[in-house]
């Protein structure tokens, strides 16, 4: 079996090629541009090659475009591969190519997981969902410091048409710049919101069609804090966690365990390791403040963490926690609930509306 590397670019790709005994057979260099060139190329090896590519962030054509006509094809991890390069100089596309084949052949080749296309999808959903978020939460702000500016107190939550009553009210006292930043800024809130809406309609006809998908997203809504955004963040983000072993890997995957330095008896731990998705990170950790004020149980267990370290180091590690609990729900199969004498311990409570803000999951 001929062992195949790829160094892929933006614009053009390096190919080496290996024979059965591990010798350089064959180099080429093709311009991205022309996939039938690419196509014939790896056609021509068919079911008797293997084939190792390094999980750049467009990968994505070049795979569905080469796995279906070669025998195997391996995501190659970029952070673990350069950890293991021998050469620190004299980088060049050929060589990183060879060396990708040579780890595929010697069977050392440190692998990413290669999500199917239909989380693929759900991931682009997400994280224009996501980006939406952020920017509507941006243009409130914006907003919001204009009304700081004034010393006009607003509404509690700048929505759209509390937005458009608090500045025909206050356009009096708007100077005229002010008065043009005020509608250029409900106009950015208008569209997002107006996005908002659709994308979420996007991601729920994505859940009917991928019915399995639905029900695992319904069971990780189950836990308090996460919503349906959240929940599809997760099996964005992670493409399913029952590929994780325990939740200490799992959580290791989001970035959110902390760094060990370890010296004979000597161990400090430091701050979190934001190894992953920085998106997956930051819905949990939201997700974690919404549990923390509507759910008496998170806020027991915050609590009990922050009392030693502190509330934002207490939900960071109540946003690990999260992981974990979605990691279980997922493997049993069932609804989340808590442990019978924690949850005796409290009775629950209804979240109630304080300050024109509700407690809702993300």
């Amino acid at each position: 079996m001929k062992t195949i590397g790829v160094d892929l670019h933006k614009d053009s790709l390096t190919v080496a090629v290996l024979d059965e005994t591990g010798q350089l057979e064959r180099r080429e260099r093709m311009a991205t541009k022309c996939r039938n060139q690419i196509l014939e190329f790896f056609a021509s090896y068919g079911p008797q090659c293997q084939v190792a590519v390094e999980s750049v962030g467009f990968y994505h054509w070049f795979w569905d475009l080469v796995q279906p006509r070669v025998g195997r094809m391996l995501l190659a991890n970029a952070t673990a591969v350069k950890a293991l390069r021998p050469y620190r100089d004299a980088k060049t596309d050929p060589r990183d190519a060879a060396f990708l084949a040579r780890l595929l052949h010697e069977g050392r080749l440190p692998t990413a997981f290669a999500p199917p296309p239909h989380l693929r999808q759900l991931k682009t959903l997400v994280h224009l969902r996501c980006h939406v978020a952020r920017s509507l939460s941006h243009a409130r702000r914006l907003l919001r410091w204009v009304s700081l500016q004034l010393n006009l107190p607003g509404p509690s939550t700048l929505t759209s048409d509390r937005a458009q009553k608090w500045i025909l009210a206050n356009d009096p006292k708007l100077s005229p710049a002010q008065r043009t930043y005020t509608r250029k800024n409900l106009d950015q809130i208008l569209l997002f919101e107006r996005q908002e809406i659709d994308l979420d309609r996007d991601l729920e006809a994505f859940f009917a069609a991928q019915s399995d998908l639905g029900q695992r997203a319904t069971l990780l809504q189950t836990i308090p804090g996460i919503g349906p955004l959240a929940s599809a963040t997760i099996l964005a983000e992670t493409a399913g966690t029952d590929r994780f072993p325990d939740g200490g890997r799992i959580g290791s995957f989001a970035g959110l365990v902390p760094r060990v330095n370890k010296s004979a008896d000597t161990v400090h731990h430091g701050s979190i390791t934001k190894a992953g998705s920085p998106l997956l990170r930051w819905v949990l950790q939201q997700s974690a403040w919404v549990a923390y004020r509507c759910d008496p149980n998170a806020r027991r267990i915050i609590g009990r963490i922050a009392r030693r370290a502190g509330l934002n180091k207490a939900v960071t590690a109540y946003a690990r926690k999260l992981l974990t609990y979605a990691r279980s729900v997922l493997a049993r199969n069932q609804p989340f609930a808590w442990p019978q004498p924690l949850a005796a311990a409290s009775q629950p409570k209804v979240a109630q509306e304080k300050g024109g803000a509700w407690c809702y999951a993300i």
